[in-house]
């Protein structure tokens, strides 16, 4: 027959089996009070999915560290798909370019968190080039040129140079000889270093390796507009919210350079960011009108991009 627990020895078992209780929890991670239990990253198809989920799985991976819950990427399959997931009332961020942003939005579906900084800049500027041999000297001489739009998605290369030729006095329809949408900021760069169209506009991050190059020059630079950015379902908890925003001002360099760097060059971090940032894109549209967007223009070419040989 067990003798009987003395009191301090049952008070100190009990001790025990509740610090062994701490331990285990403290080990595994547990859902947020203040949060969801899962979070999606919803991401545009701005290239093949795996390669888009590529840039960003090492982001996802730092916010579920940073908040003890599984972060699932996903890469919308086209521009259709990236709308009607973005709309989901679901615990949610989304990646967005401005245009886009400002469209669901003004929905009520979405709410800016944080945007991009790329060389310690969170905005970006558009940049209107030609050929380095061009005659075309500036803006204004472009009446009579072909003029070739990049992805019309983008605010960048749409939205963003009609306002530019709208300040210099050019009526694209009536003044260029020739204007076609060539779908990707790539495939209009390309087209104007091979002299089948004059000029483009598309942001300066993607016209940076042809002006290094010496193939292609620019002729003027827009204002600055806020980057792509990070938004969030508008039914997130406020304090979830912060520690989510948290997460993404944190990421620094080089301490966080594997995550950054993936996202794509140059890209050094992430900024708070407010719905009012974007409302120079909203001015621009009511100045300018909606550009009329194909749903099958951000779906990515399966075609590989041609080499930008050295010179």
């Amino acid at each position: 027959m067990k003798e009987p627990m003395s009191p301090t020895k049952r008070t100190l078992v009990r001790a025990l089996a509740a610090l062994t209780g701490l331990l285990l929890l403290a080990g595994s991670p547990l859902a947020p009070a203040d949060g969801p239990g899962q979070l999606r990253l919803l991401l545009p198809p701005l290239s093949s999915p795996d390669q888009v989920y590529a840039q960003f799985q090492p982001l996802a991976k730092h916010l579920e560290k940073s908040l003890g819950i599984p972060v699932k990427a996903r890469v919308a399959g086209d521009l259709e798909s990236l709308l009607r997931l973005a709309r989901q009332d679901r615990p949610q961020l989304v990646y967005l370019c401005p245009l886009i942003y400002t469209r669901l939005a003004d929905e009520g579906k979405l709410s800016a968190l944080a945007r991009l900084k790329r060389h310690g800049k969170s905005t970006f500027r558009t940049v209107v080039v030609v050929r380095q041999d061009s005659p075309y000297a500036n803006l204004e001489e472009l009446k009579g040129a072909r003029f070739a739009y990049g992805n019309p998605v983008c605010a960048a290369s749409r939205l963003v140079p009609e306002t530019m030729f709208d300040e210099a006095g050019l009526k694209p329809q009536k003044d260029f000889f020739e204007e076609r949408t060539l779908g990707s900021n790539e495939n209009a760069l390309y087209s104007v270093a091979a002299d089948l169209f004059d000029a483009t506009a598309v942001d300066e991050s993607s016209a940076r390796p042809f002006l290094e190059k010496g193939v292609l020059r620019a002729l003027r630079y827009s204002r600055p507009i806020p980057q792509y950015l990070l938004a969030a379902n508008k039914g997130m908890p406020d304090k979830f919210r912060e520690r989510v925003l948290d997460a993404l001002t944190s990421l620094k360099g080089p301490a966080d350079s594997k995550v950054l760097e993936a996202i794509g060059p140059d890209v050094d971090g992430f900024v708070a960011t407010t719905d009012g940032d974007y409302d120079v894109i909203r001015d621009m549209e009511e100045r300018h009108g909606t550009p009329d967007i194909p749903l099958s223009m951000l779906t990515p070419s399966r075609h590989p991009a041609p080499h930008l040989g050295d010179k």
